[in-house]
């Protein structure tokens, strides 16, 4: 007989130090986070983890943002230089709210350079994510890269 109430086992509860472990594992790692590509003005990153959560996520973000970001002196609207970000996610099962708060945060900083952010290859549970926080509103989510392309170089 089903018992709601019935305890769950320990051992299937997750481990509250996973992501301090899996931090201390990626930073003796040498593997990047993402592979990148440059199409015109548009940085497509195509995330190599399928998790991502606490600090793995703000330093993936934080690298896409050091790409994009470290030539903010020398772009300006208009000129050759990677403006836009596609963030391909075809890879990517879960995304926690960390990685989605960094993600915001990229977006607020590329804004002020007439930057815009689109997703592409997002499964199911992440789109899902994405639309549950209304956040499809501010970043297209495209079915492959290059219609994830046209829209942030359509947006900007």
């Amino acid at each position: 007989m089903f018992n709601l109430f019935k305890k769950k086992d320990a051992e299937k509860a997750p481990d509250p130090w996973s992501v301090q472990a899996n931090a201390a594992r990626r930073s003796s790692s040498c593997e990047p986070f993402a592979k990148f590509e440059t199409m015109g003005q548009t940085l497509i990153a195509t995330i190599t983890e399928t998790s991502l959560s606490g600090p793995d996520a703000i330093a993936l973000v934080e690298e896409i943002g050091g790409r994009l970001l470290e030539q903010d002196d020398e772009v300006i609207p208009g000129v050759k230089g990677e403006r836009h970000l596609v963030l391909d996610l075809q890879n990517v099962e879960y995304m926690d709210s960390a990685c989605i708060g960094a993600v915001v945060d990229l977006f607020g900083k590329l804004r002020q350079r007439s930057g815009q952010i689109a997703l592409a290859n997002a499964g199911r549970n992440v789109e899902y994510l994405f639309r549950l926080t209304q956040l499809d509103r501010i970043f297209p989510i495209c079915k492959d890269v290059m219609k994830a392309i046209e829209a942030v170089e359509r947006a900007g």
